[in-house]
């Protein structure tokens, strides 16, 4: 009796394309299956967050505005972080930063002379960056991401350095202002709080306030004024993004 069975060339081919093809639908499931395991470990495990926002701020100084009437410039603030979940009620953020700063120029001649008989500064452009550390609190507590609340809220208060850069000016009422290039090195503490959306699986979306309560009064290039330091206030819109 035969045993060999006869194959032909191309129905050799035909089984071969089969098998091959065979293989490359177990490859792509197995990649499938395993890419949605992953993402359900990242579910049920991921507490680290990147974020990133962008919003109004204002400078508060001793020639920022007339703060009791509410008249002071507005500038740009883009922020940038990383927040390490410890706790399903806290983590640790590290933020940084860049905020616009400019001085007003509301100011009358008189009290801008007053400045320049004591020597400061009656205007300024510049910019801060910031760079501080903190421990996050939220409302809720989250364990994974497969359990986080829809909406959360947040705050907390930190420690921080900010590097001034600006471009100031001494009245002058007899002919130009004294212009000169400054730097300062502040420390400063942060003060956040957030409220958080969740959207989708990995995003949240928030709205979040920002104090930087600085120990320093002279960011501005004018000190005295107001018997109070320099702070910088921020509302930013954040995007958050799990992993």
């Amino acid at each position: 009796m035969n045993l060999f069975v006869s194959v032909s060339l191309p129905e050799f081919k035909s089984i071969k394309v089969l098998l091959l093809s065979l293989l490359l639908l177990a490859l792509l499931f197995e990649g499938q299956e395993l890419k949605a395991q992953n993402f359900k470990n990242q579910l049920m495990e991921g507490r680290n967050m990147a974020f990133f926002g962008v919003g109004p701020s204002m400078f508060y100084g001793d020639n920022g505005g007339d703060y009791p009437s509410m008249k002071f410039p507005v500038s740009p603030n883009i922020t940038a972080g990383y927040t390490r979940g410890m706790l399903p009620f806290m983590s640790v953020r590290m933020t940084t930063g860049w905020q616009r700063m400019v001085s007003w120029d509301g100011f009358s001649d008189p009290i801008k002379a007053g400045f320049t008989e004591r020597g400061q500064a009656a205007s300024f452009t510049g910019s801060a960056l910031y760079l501080d550390i903190m421990p996050q609190f939220m409302l809720f507590t989250q364990e994974n991401l497969g359990n986080r609340p829809k909406f959360n809220m947040y705050g907390g208060l930190g420690l921080g350095t900010l590097f001034v850069s600006r471009n100031q000016q001494v009245f002058n009422p007899e002919g130009p202002d004294q212009s000169s290039r400054v730097s300062t090195l502040a420390i400063y503490v942060p003060l956040r709080a957030g409220a958080s959306y969740a959207i989708g699986e990995l995003y949240n979306i928030s709205l979040e306030s920002t104090l930087l309560k600085t120990f320093a009064d002279d960011l501005d290039g004018n000190r005295g004024y107001n018997n109070r330091n320099d702070h910088l206030f921020q509302l930013n819109v954040v995007l958050q993004r799990y992993f």
